[in-house]
């Protein structure tokens, strides 16, 4: 058996750097673009918990027979049902504000909503809610 360690190459030192080089640069690309998906999600994570407390909202109106309420303050927005309130506070750089819709959600022991309209959840991104007056369906934009 005849083993030849002389003619075995290897790579050089400046192989070496340039490839650690070119990793380096694509790494510094990859995690440049995370911190604004990050926020994206947040914004988005805020808009589909803001559609579910609303969809709460109605089926506690529809099996307990009594009226709900959603109330949009500055800085927090409540969801009451009976003697129990529920606070949500926005998350900083996000702003949940109503557009057509006024600062209170009602439904009323059928499920219907008092009034229809517009919500929409600010942040880096902008998601509108549209509630119908009627069905009481919830849209996420």
């Amino acid at each position: 058996m005849n083993i030849k360690l002389n003619e075995e190459e290897g790579f050089t030192l400046l192989e070496s750097l340039l490839v650690l080089s070119l990793a380096s640069i694509l790494l510094i690309a990859v995690f440049t673009t995370l911190p604004p998906a990050y926020d994206n999600t947040a914004v988005r994570q805020a808009a589909w918990q803001l559609k579910n407390d609303i969809m709460l909202a109605q089926q506690t109106a529809i099996s307990s027979h009594q009226r709900t309420k959603i109330l949009f303050q500055k800085k927090e927005y409540q969801l009451v049902v009976g003697g129990i309130v529920i606070e949500r506070r926005y998350t900083t750089g996000l702003s949940i504000e109503p557009l057509t819709l006024k600062d209170r959600l009602e439904f009323n022991e059928k499920g219907h909503p008092n009034a229809g309209g517009k919500i929409q959840v600010k942040g880096h991104a902008a998601y509108d809610i549209t509630v119908y007056l009627g069905s009481g369906r919830v849209n996420v934009e």
